[in-house]
């Protein structure tokens, strides 16, 4: 990982002043997936905003695009300035973090409902979905959009909140149960190790009281 934020910071410079990475394991689980790899040739990051991933992408792939629902975004980002929602001081201003990413010319930033991608099947070597799903209502839609967009071959690479018992949609995010994340990953080439979540004290997430873990999926997309 310090490699990884070596290469970011050199890459936004010294002035951005916000945390270049909001997650740990599950962005080091991605990264040693992506480096299995071979040569990619267009790659989707999914949930962007505030994040950095996508410049690191750059190095192994020409094409790469970062997403997000950015009207959402953005009246989000309003609404913490005009003190309507709670700030996040370790979240940058969309338009800090916009002015980052494009620093970087070989990254296009989108617009994209990941329930409707507007994008033919086999689009892309590789999507990437980092705590991304656990905030979308209807999930299965988006994963199976998700896989529609894969090339043969290609990968999607997700990681979501995992939690003994789950918990329901609601405020924005759902947990899902060992069981629930079984279900929604059993339709897929699922090509990663299909261990347990190990709920253990030490690997607890966000500095919860409670056994909140993220789980790493792989799905390689077949003929």
């Amino acid at each position: 990982m310090a490699v990884y934020d070596d290469y970011v910071r050199e890459t936004i410079g010294p002035e951005y002043g916000y945390p270049i990475r909001l997650r740990n394991w599950e962005l080091d689980q991605v990264i040693e997936s992506i480096d299995r790899e071979g040569p990619l040739e267009r790659c989707l990051d999914t949930g962007s905003v505030n994040t950095f991933f996508g410049l690191w992408l750059a190095q192994h792939c020409p094409d790469v695009t970062v997403s997000d629902l950015m009207v959402e975004r953005v009246c989000k980002n309003l609404l913490r300035r005009a003190r309507l929602l709670p700030r996040k001081p370790s979240e940058a201003n969309i338009e800090t973090w916009y002015r980052a990413i494009r620093a970087n010319g070989s990254v296009r930033v989108k617009n994209i409902d990941l329930t409707r991608m507007a994008y033919a099947d086999g689009s892309f070597d590789l999507i990437t979905s980092i705590s991304v799903i656990e905030h979308i209502p209807d999930y299965e839609k988006a994963v199976a959009e998700m896989y529609r967009c894969l090339k043969v071959g290609g990968k999607l690479l997700l990681t979501t909140d995992c939690t003994p018992e789950g918990k329901p949609y609601g405020e924005g995010v759902r947990y899902f149960s060992p069981d629930e994340l079984e279900v929604l990953v059993s339709p897929y080439p699922v090509t990663s190790e299909r261990a347990a979540p190990d709920f253990a004290e030490k690997h607890w997430c966000y500095h919860r009281d409670q056994p909140l873990v993220t789980a790493f999926v792989e799905i390689t997309k077949t003929a």
